[in-house]
């Protein structure tokens, strides 16, 4: 970390004024005195015009590269379709600008997250995915449940992120979401199955290495809306990996060691306070339970844009910024994660496992 910044309002650039956005946007309110949205950018006037209004936002524009050249910006927060994420971030750090919190999934593509790899690490600039479910205190307690050998070695993972889909849009509909375009990164893969990848590759303790997956399109869309995954890790560590639009609204997290289970019923999008299971054996066909808390008691009106834990990732963002604090998620693991979702994304083409490879200097820079 460098030395710490001034402690003066943080400005923030906004590019993409859609629904997630609208997390940030509440989330800095919540931070007045530390942080604002000094500008915003939407290829939609009225849609950037009414975010501007909402959050206090003066300077707006239809052309996030206008907004980059002509305001003095801290960081920036990227809330677009995952296909556009490498060209924002690069234009990004291009016109100076060296934080950037950009929303999961970070690219779509090795070759996309590899070249923002190389160029952030060339100007020292930080780029921050917004996994904004990392900032939940429960993925902290399960880290340290984890370490302190509470379970023993880690033997599996399983993690799940399903979301039933009824394809009610017309395939040829203007209002189509981006969810069901392949031509925006639409798909479980960029959409859901990146948390489970994600929360997969930081439980492991190693780095993957081989992945095998099947799944299957959605006929009307042409998305990859289920797939179903395994991954083995160079430790022995085995995880499968499940998302699936048709399916009932799920998001499993299940660490299991030989000594006992750690589980979370809902680990993705927690409103609130959350409960883990531990479970351990006590003796031939036993099973003995007891719950852990992990209390997070902090006001939000029930939507999704308003949970607290967009504020807690806007805050290590601005912390990161000043210097006090690192960043939830490196980028190391943002790229090790897109190189899984890839080989697994190539294991259901090819029906065959796939190599998970790393390149070389990541490799190194990892250790």
């Amino acid at each position: 970390m460098s030395a710490p910044r001034s402690q003066a309002p943080l400005r923030l650039g906004m590019i993409g004024c859609g629904l997630i956005s609208h997390a940030h946007g509440r989330a800095a309110q919540t931070l007045a005195g530390e942080v604002r949205f000094a500008a915003c950018a939407s290829r939609d006037a009225e849609r950037a015009a009414a975010w501007g209004r909402d959050y206090g936002c003066y300077h707006v524009y239809t052309d996030y590269r206008d907004m980059l050249a002509r305001e003095r910006l801290d960081g920036v927060v990227i809330a677009t379709w995952p296909i556009d994420h490498r060209a924002h971030i690069e234009d990004c750090l291009s016109a100076g600008v060296r934080y950037i919190l950009c929303e999961k999934a970070l690219t779509i593509s090795p070759e996309d997250v590899l070249s923002i790899w190389h160029r952030s690490r060339a100007l020292g600039a930080v780029v921050m995915e917004g996994f904004m479910y990392r900032h939940h205190p429960v993925m902290d307690k399960l880290s340290s449940l984890v370490a302190e050998g509470v379970i023993g070695a880690v033997d599996s993972i399983n993690a799940t992120f399903h979301m039933f889909d009824p394809e009610n849009t017309a395939a040829d509909a203007a209002d189509r979401s981006w969810r069901q375009k392949q031509e925006t990164g639409g798909g479980v893969i960029h959409d859901f199955l990146c948390y489970p990848v994600d929360a997969a590759n930081r439980f492991a303790g190693s780095l993957p290495q081989r992945v095998s997956a099947t799944g299957f399109e959605s006929p009307r869309y042409g998305t990859l809306n289920r797939l179903y995954g395994w991954i083995s890790y160079e430790n022995g560590v085995v995880a499968s990996v499940e998302s699936s639009r048709k399916a009932v609204f799920g998001q499993r997290l299940v660490i299991a060691g030989d000594q006992a289970e750690l589980s979370l019923p809902q680990a993705w999008t927690i409103p609130g306070d959350a409960e883990i299971t531990l479970s351990r054996s006590p003796g031939f066909i036993q099973r003995r339970s007891e719950v852990i808390a992990a209390p997070f008691a902090e006001p939000h009106d029930g939507r999704l844009v308003d949970f607290p834990v967009f504020r807690r990732q806007l805050a290590n963002f601005a912390n990161v910024i000043r210097g006090t604090a690192l960043p939830k998620i490196s980028l190391d693991e943002s790229v090790v994660n897109v190189l899984t979702l890839d080989a697994l994304a190539r294991s259901v083409r090819q029906q065959a496992c796939i190599d998970v490879i790393l390149p070389s200097p990541l490799a190194d820079a990892i250790g």
